[in-house]
């Protein structure tokens, strides 16, 4: 039978490091659940190819692979002239602009060191004594003069080596960019034949940006769900819509560790996963989980204390980024990441926990599903298994944080890829007929055929009582397997 050790899902980044069929099939065998696509990189075919690759030849523990498309957002790059990088010391100047041409003539200030950002309008409301970072908050600088619209004379506090496509925060500031620059636009209209599960966006502020996003995709039929990257203070102070509006949540740690004190992040990731669970919304933890191991074989103690600590958090998934996408260790990354998260989810103290009530018919199901794995039951439950059409049950009981696997069951690809995501959830492709709700044992013979289930087993069977009838779960089963 499969290994059904871990709960926690394992969301990696794809890369050049990692682009290779074979490298792409280690990588699912060590644990990834999801790859992610991080279009602030590379070119939009190059996406699309390795997307069809990852289709094609990624096949996760049980059968199915997410993918995740990262949209840029109203995030701030910055290019340099000719795209040659050059290094600063602390103190140097150089100079911000908007301008596209990327030559410079050289001062006694500045040499021919610039930095240029895509968005005129954002140097627009910068000023004298403002501050701003480069590259995920590493490289502080300080802004000297305005030497003309669209040009500020910068001087940085610290010794740096400037390259292009970097990120750049305001410290201090809002964004103001639009939602979705021309780069965002031109993918979406470029989706229409692609298989996407899952859509990022950056830099979300409001629950305005995902009602924005979505009517986007809905004009170029393009059909996925969207996950919300939360990264700046914005965003932290409409969480509640933000969550409302978007299909799950990403707490992107690097940006919001810039954009907001650091010291709060740990208190705002147990905030935005609570939020999330009382929702039924898939959340993910990211940014520098295992830094160190993109030069490195082996993890730092406080990297493996900080994986652990999302798990007790009770994340649905945790993301890797570069350590997938350029480090030179991906797959050992994951198995780390497989195994830190394995152990700790199995520790005592992460009990099952009954989330407030909610007026919702399938939340009074699941309730009472639940009360049967608590120990003074008297029933030995192994696994929850779910029949689903959008997955929203799958994603009710997920929310719970149940200590057994939770087998899905849907006809529909689009809800096995999409339950990918949720904690605890093994999402099986069948199909459904009605017989098979009103004669379960189908449905347990397919699972025993496919290894996820073997006799002697008791598990609880939880579904509606007709096909196609989504919202409509109110049958509950106990079997004992034969």
């Amino acid at each position: 039978m499969p290994k059904f050790s871990r709960l926690t899902k394992i969301v990696a980044t794809l890369g050049p490091a990692t682009e290779s069929d074979e490298k792409i099939n280690s990588m699912v065998e060590a644990g990834v659940d999801i790859f992610r696509f991080n279009t602030k990189h590379n070119t939009l075919d190059w996406h699309l190819e390795r997307i069809e690759k990852v289709r094609n030849t990624g096949k996760s523990r049980f059968g199915t692979v997410g993918v995740m498309l990262d949209l840029q957002g109203p995030e701030i790059r910055i290019g340099t002239p000719q795209d040659k990088s050059f290094s600063m010391k602390e103190g140097d100047k150089a100079i911000l602009t908007a301008n596209r041409d990327r030559n410079f003539k050289s001062t006694k200030k500045t040499g021919k060191n610039a930095i240029i950002v895509s968005e005129p309008k954002l140097l627009a409301g910068m000023d004298k004594g403002d501050n701003f970072s480069i590259e995920d908050g590493l490289h502080p600088f300080e802004v000297v003069s305005k030497v003309k619209d669209g040009v500020m004379e910068i001087k940085a506090l610290s010794d740096v080596t400037i390259q292009s496509n970097k990120s750049l925060n305001l410290v201090g500031k809002e964004n103001t960019l639009p939602t979705l620059g021309e780069k965002d636009l031109n993918i979406i209209k470029n989706l229409q034949d692609t298989d996407i599960d899952f859509i990022a966006l950056s830099f979300v502020r409001s629950g305005q940006d995902i009602d924005f996003l979505r009517e986007v995709l809905g004009n170029h039929s393009v059909r996925t769900k969207i996950i919300a990257k939360i990264e700046n203070q914005s965003g932290l102070d409409n969480i509640n819509e933000i969550i409302s509006d978007a299909d799950g949540i990403m707490i992107a740690r690097g940006d919001l560790g810039i954009e907001t004190p650091p010291e709060k992040i740990p208190y705002y990731q147990k905030v935005i996963i609570n939020k999330c669970r009382d929702a039924s919304k898939p959340v993910i933890v990211a940014t520098q989980m295992l830094q160190s191991m993109i030069e490195r074989r082996t993890p730092s103690r406080a990297e493996i204390a900080d994986i652990a600590n999302a798990v007790y958090d009770r994340a649905d998934a945790l993301l890797l980024s570069e350590e997938t996408a350029v480090g030179k260790y991906p797959v050992e990354a994951v198995k780390i990441m497989d195994r830190t998260t394995s152990f700790n989810e199995m520790q005592d103290f992460l009990g099952v926990e009954h989330l407030p009530d909610s007026l919702d018919q399938t939340y009074a199901v699941v309730k009472s599903a639940l009360s049967m794995l608590e120990p003074f039951s008297g029933v030995n439950i192994s696994k929850l298994i779910v029949g689903t059409e959008t997955g929203y049950t799958a994603r009710v009981f997920s929310s719970h944080r149940p200590k057994i696997p939770i087998l899905a069951l849907s006809d529909k690809i689009s809800t096995v890829r999409e339950l990918s995501l949720s904690y605890g959830v093994i999402p099986v492709m069948v199909a459904m007929e009605e017989e098979s709700f009103f004669s379960p044992d189908i449905l347990m013979d397919l699972l025993k055929k496919k290894a996820l289930l073997k006799d002697g087993e008791t598990v609880l069977f939880v579904h509606g009582r007709r096909l196609n009838d989504p919202g409509n779960t109110n049958s509950l089963s106990v079997l004992t397997l034969s």
